[in-house]
Order: structure tokens, then C-alpha cells, then sequence
């Protein structure tokens, strides 16, 4: 009697996959043998099985093509020319977000200032939120 893949067991697969390690080259022999213990069997599902099922065979493709995209990236992205290089990056890029952070928390308390003093002054919500109007450029006269 073939052994047969629960669909409990095809969405613990499913998991496995789209939380597969970016490290670790996802092939469908990796994933074949990882199956095999959420399966709990003595020999690994074929690929071929595997593939039969929607719910995994999309879950592959989906992952396959994060990881690649991913790949993409990374390699648009230059190279620091030492360790050195790279360090100095990391320290001014948390400088920023940090500096970025505070701006953000000086804004919003800002923001919570004005909408708190503007509903004390007896503006409604939704006049608080209404759109800017629009900018109109100033007609040309004909005589230009």
C-alpha cells in the first residue's frame, strides 16, 4: 500500500520550505529529506510526490524565487574593499538610523501636540484630517 501525504503534513512542509535558511541551497533532494522527518518515514518522499501537491510545489517556486531575487541584490550592491571599510559603513549607517529614530520620535510627539491642542480648540477630527487644498498656478494673462 503506497504511503500517502496527509495535508496536515503538506503544510508542515510548506512551512519548512518558505522558512528555508537563505545559507542553505534549497533543492528538492534538501527538501525531500527534511520531508522525510516531518513525515516519519523510513525513506524520503520523491520529488516527484512532492511536486504532485499544490500547496508544497507553490511553496517552492515561491522561496526559489525570493532566494533568487535576494541573490539579485546582493549583488547589485558594491563591495567594501576591506573589513575596515565595511566597519566604518555599519557605524555611520547606525549613526543615521539613530539620528533618523530620534527625528521620527521628535516628529511624532509633534504631531500628538498639535492634534491634542487643535481638538482642545474645538476642531473636529475630521477636519483635522481633511486634504490640503490644491495649488493653482496663476492663469497667463493674454496680453503676455
Amino acid at each position: 500500500m503506497p504511503k500517502t501525504i496527509a495535508q496536515k503534513h503538506e503544510r508542515t512542509i510548506a512551512q519548512m520550505i518558505r522558512n528555508w535558511p537563505p545559507g542553505h541551497a534549497l533543492s528538492w533532494n534538501a527538501v525531500c529529506i527534511g520531508a522525510q522527518g516531518i513525515l516519519g518515514w523510513e525513506s524520503p518522499p520523491t520529488r516527484q510526490a512532492l511536486d504532485k501537491k499544490i500547496v508544497i510545489k507553490v511553496a517552492y517556486k515561491s522561496k526559489k524565487e525570493q532566494l533568487k531575487i535576494e541573490k539579485q541584490k546582493l549583488e547589485g550592491i558594491p563591495k567594501p574593499r576591506s573589513t575596515q571599510d565595511a566597519m566604518k559603513k555599519i557605524i555611520r549607517l547606525q549613526a543615521e538610523n539613530d539620528a533618523l529614530k530620534a527625528e521620527l520620535s521628535r516628529m511624532a510627539e509633534m504631531a500628538n501636540r498639535l492634534i491634542y491642542n487643535a481638538t482642545l480648540s474645538g476642531l473636529s477630527r475630521e477636519r483635522l484630517m481633511a486634504p490640503l487644498p490644491s495649488i493653482r498656478e496663476p492663469q497667463k494673462s493674454a496680453q503676455q
